[in-house]
């Protein structure tokens, strides 16, 4: 005669607490495995699409478009231009831009990656706005009559970069905001360089282009440049390039 024996003893049990492992435990770490899965191909898929949304919305043309603002006359190429309605040759009020940098270079496809980075550290494109002036000064007109008098008192300048910087008062409506200027190099009375830049708390998230300026540049027009903060670095050399690009937008009178 076969001897009995218990097959649930000899088998192997599916419960986890027969593995040492509580079941209510086993459970919420399976529903965490899955909740990480699911964030990574969260994150690939959002990499994916958000390329794909990007190319859907940038042109790859070179082939510039003509526009009129204000006095001034503007070849702009195609790929540079971020909205769709702004690509059409004529008078406008205002074109905004998306380059990559030091390129200087509008939208490929061999540059997608570099358009889709997100970190702050990295990003190497510029966004432009070209209008037409609306002010008296652009911004290194207003060191002294509008920055200078809303320094914080309580913060020193410090150097950084060959550059001067400044904190701002955040009850002159500047939050997080830190100026940073070079003087004239032939010793005249305006900025070589000059950008405000937000700088959040430690641990708080820091802006994609955290820095901005602002220029005036043809007969009637004004550039509001947003660019990243590792550009500081390397400030006199943005800066010429940045005339560079913006004297080469303009369609001069033969």
């Amino acid at each position: 005669m076969t001897p009995a024996y218990d097959t649930a003893a000899a088998s192997p049990s599916p419960h986890p607490a027969a593995n040492g492992l509580p079941a209510a435990a086993w459970t919420a770490f399976r529903v965490l495995a899955v909740i990480a899965g699911l964030s990574a191909i969260m994150v690939v898929a959002g990499h994916f699409y958000g390329s794909r949304l990007l190319q859907s919305s940038m042109s790859t043309s070179p082939e510039p478009i003509q526009l009129v603002i204000g006095n001034d006359v503007l070849d702009v190429p195609e790929n540079m231009i971020r909205h769709e309605a702004q690509r059409v040759p004529g008078v406008t009020g205002r074109v905004d831009l998306r380059l990559y940098w030091p390129e200087r270079a509008g939208y490929r496809l061999s540059h997608a990656d570099a358009f889709s980075d997100t970190d702050p550290e990295t990003t190497q494109t510029v966004l432009i706005s070209v209008a037409k002036r609306q002010w008296l000064l652009d911004m290194a007109g207003r060191l002294e009559l509008v920055y200078g008098k809303a320094a914080d008192a309580s913060a020193a300048p410090r150097p950084l970069h060959g550059l001067t910087a400044l904190r701002l008062d955040p009850a002159h409506g500047y939050v997080d905001e830190t100026l940073y200027f070079a003087p004239s190099a032939n010793g005249g009375a305006l900025p070589a360089f000059i950008a405000r830049c937000n700088e959040p708390a430690a641990g708080a998230t820091p802006l994609l282009l955290a820095c901005e300026t602002d220029l005036f540049f043809g007969e009637t027009l004004e550039a509001r440049i947003r660019f990243p903060a590792h550009f500081l670095a390397d400030w006199a050399r943005f800066r010429s390039e940045l005339d560079a690009f913006l004297h080469g937008l303009q369609v001069r009178a033969e």
